[in-house]
């Protein structure tokens, strides 16, 4: 059984987007044996990386990953890195293409940390995380819903065509009826 789950956030969001803390609070509740981690990712895509990676590295027992949409796509990168599962929530495909339109000037949705700069770097740094193919897609279930407004969920059917898909006509990009699905994340990641 899964010791230690890595919750991995969106773009400007951080551990107290909605999700993050409807999947703690339940697991807490429902599932104690279970330590979730919500690290807040830092801006620059490979200082994320590095930090979750140090985390993990610190943990003893089976870990495994849920990200949503850019947490996503980097629950993607780290269960390749860490031969591990992952639950990927509507995820970004190609964000170093899809954050290109928001070059410039940005800020949390959750924290007051003041306003940082997205640059081409940015783009670099995710694009560097980016893996051709999924390599074990066994390891990956990816929940996506039709109607999210934010990415096409069409891309993402796509890239990980080879890995459990369940597609839900509707829905939202911030996944509506999200705690519904916990016990399926949880029968997942074992």
């Amino acid at each position: 059984m899964v010791n230690h789950i890595v919750y991995l956030h969106g773009f400007n969001s951080s551990p107290l987007s909605t999700k993050a803390q409807q999947f703690k609070n339940i697991l807490t509740s429902d599932y104690p044996q279970v330590q979730v981690h919500i690290p807040q990712l830092a801006t620059w895509p490979a200082q994320a990386m590095q930090e979750v990676a140090e985390l993990v590295e610190t943990l003893s027992g089976k870990v495994a990953f849920v990200g949503s949409s850019l947490g996503g796509f980097y629950a993607t990168w780290l269960a390749h890195k860490f031969a591990a599962k992952a639950v990927l929530i509507n995820p970004a495909v190609q964000p170093d293409v899809l954050l290109q339109s928001l070059l410039g000037p940005q800020r949390n949705y959750h924290t007051d940390d003041g306003e940082y700069l997205l640059t081409h770097e940015h783009m670099d740094q995710l694009r560097a995380l980016t893996l051709v193919q999924v390599e074990t897609p066994e390891h990956l279930l990816v929940l996506l819903q039709t109607a999210d407004e934010t990415l096409d969920y069409q891309l993402a059917a796509q890239y990980y065509k080879g890995c459990q898909l369940d597609i839900e006509q509707g829905g939202s990009h911030a996944y509506d009826n999200f705690p519904q699905r916990i016990p399926q994340i949880m029968a997942f990641v074992g």
